[in-house]
């Protein structure tokens, strides 16, 4: 399964050196200021170009997420940040604003552009018109079932793409949560989400006398995290490119464990299969995540 693109995510530069020793072949890192994760801080321009030479001498890739929704009073700073990331020149830019798209087409066409998830492509149709836009890459939505992955792949075969394999779950469809606008003032849309889905709740009613029982609260919309390991084969019997692990707020100890998880899954041989799968796991559990699942993928 060496065909597959392993794609980590780089939140600062601790992470992306343990990304790229743990055998990444790319990273993806956010634009300071809009980009779809609101980091204790932004990298910023001078790290991304430092990371940018780093990963085209050792033949990886750095893709650099814009994917946050732009407001009006910020499309002057967007250009000028499009405008230097064109001379560092980037892998690719993931986008989700259709502004952002237009303005990289018309003045900006040495960018290259990939869709992002929370562009919510459920289907080959979504997929062709991404690609239209020229999108040379689409990040498929997380709520997909693996025979949808390959409907969508078989119809779409000019176009690349890009599935997350592991990582935090969104309780709403990817990117269309307005929870902790509602509850935090802050929009997930715009990187700032304050994860209310993570937080224990109760309901709020009173238990009438001497009639039945109290109802119990808890983590009501708290996703367990996703894990991939067993969807590989038939993601990459379904022509997928890449595959990619969520985590930019996460610690280089996760990405180091995940990364080099995926890695030897992907690096080894038929015969090994089993043991290089229990392998993985273990190193996954050290990585000290929440309880995880397949997700969407085995889904009926």
């Amino acid at each position: 399964m060496r065909t597959f693109e392993l794609v980590a995510p780089a939140g600062n530069t601790e992470n992306f050196f343990a990304a790229m020793e743990a055998g990444a072949d790319a990273v993806y890192a956010g634009v300071p200021g809009f980009n779809a994760r609101n980091l204790a801080r932004d990298l910023r321009l001078e790290e991304i170009a430092a990371m940018i030479d780093y990963c085209r001498a050792e033949n990886k890739k750095i893709y650099i997420a814009a994917n946050s929704l732009v407001l009006e009073k910020e499309l002057s700073h967007v250009i000028k940040s499009l405008s230097l990331l064109q001379k560092l020149e980037p892998d690719a830019l993931i986008v989700q604003d259709l502004g952002i798209i237009h303005l990289v087409r018309r003045y900006f066409p040495e960018l290259k552009l990939h869709a992002s998830t929370l562009m919510t492509a459920h289907n080959s149709d979504t997929v062709n018109f991404l690609a239209s836009l020229g999108c040379e890459l689409v990040v498929l939505a997380r709520e997909l079932t693996l025979k949808e992955i390959a409907v969508i792949s078989d119809r779409c075969r000019g176009t690349k793409l890009e599935v997350f394999v592991h990582g935090a779950m969104c309780f709403s469809y990817s990117g269309l949560c307005l929870f902790s606008s509602y509850l935090g003032g802050k929009s997930g849309l715009r990187g700032r989400c304050v994860q209310p889905c993570r937080r224990a709740y109760s309901p709020d009613t009173k238990a009438k006398k001497g009639g039945g029982k109290k109802q119990r609260g808890g983590y009501l919309f708290s996703m367990n995290d996703l894990s991939g390991f067993e969807a590989l084969p038939e993601l990459r019997d379904a022509g997928v490119s890449s595959l990619k692990i969520e985590g930019r707020l996460r610690s280089a100890h996760y990405v180091k464990h995940i990364v080099r998880a995926y890695r030897t899954v992907l690096d080894s041989s038929p015969e090994n299969k089993k043991e290089a799968l229990a392998q993985a796991k273990l190193l996954a559990d050290e990585a000290m995540s929440r309880r995880v699942s397949s997700g969407y993928f085995f889904s009926p």
